[in-house]
């Protein structure tokens, strides 16, 4: 398993929300066409804006702290048909480990909020991922502790188009 973290977050040109997800200490990634829900509630978390009464996400983060429960890690664990299928392990106050099936955009909100680890399977990186390296360095968000400003200046600065060529040219190099 490779550790990943929230590299940016964009919309296609069709305005449907992507989530860039890199290796740490890499220039190679992936992304996860999420809802727009989602990614509303992602750039929130990634924001660290909270509002008057609890969200879903903090309804749900809030019930498994009350119990004793605590957030050990996110895996993305399968990629089929293009859906990404992710897992949330959280263990009990006796110790017990529970992994729970989840979206990987569930996973990626509760992982900022809370900041526990993200991985990605090796079979799942290797099917998906692109080097990173050539997008626009300076406008990519570097990680959670930077300001809204950065985050912002991330997303309207994403050439999605271009992101879209390498996942097709990486596609077409697998299979040939």
């Amino acid at each position: 398993m490779l550790q990943v973290r929230l590299r940016g977050l964009a919309l296609d040109q069709s305005n449907s929300p992507v989530v860039i997800l890199e290796v740490e200490k890499t220039n190679k990634g992936f992304g996860i066409w999420i809802g727009p829900f989602e990614a509303e509630a992602l750039a929130l978390a990634v924001s660290g804006k909270d509002f008057p009464r609890p969200l879903t996400y903090d309804l749900f983060l809030n019930t498994v702290l009350q119990l004793g429960g605590t957030f050990k890690k996110a895996v993305i664990g399968q990629v089929k048909d293009n859906i990404y299928y992710a897992s949330l392990h959280l263990q009990d106050r006796n110790g017990q480990l529970y992994v729970i099936d989840a979206r990987p955009s569930d996973c990626l909100v509760l992982a900022v909020k809370k900041g526990f680890p993200i991985f990605v399977e090796d079979a799942v990186f290797m099917e998906s991922s692109i080097d990173l390296s050539s997008l626009q360095a300076d406008a990519l968000h570097q990680g959670q502790e930077e300001d809204n400003d950065s985050f912002k200046k991330f997303v309207e600065n994403l050439d999605i188009e271009e992101l879209k060529k390498h996942f097709r040219r990486d596609q077409d190099n697998e299979t040939s």
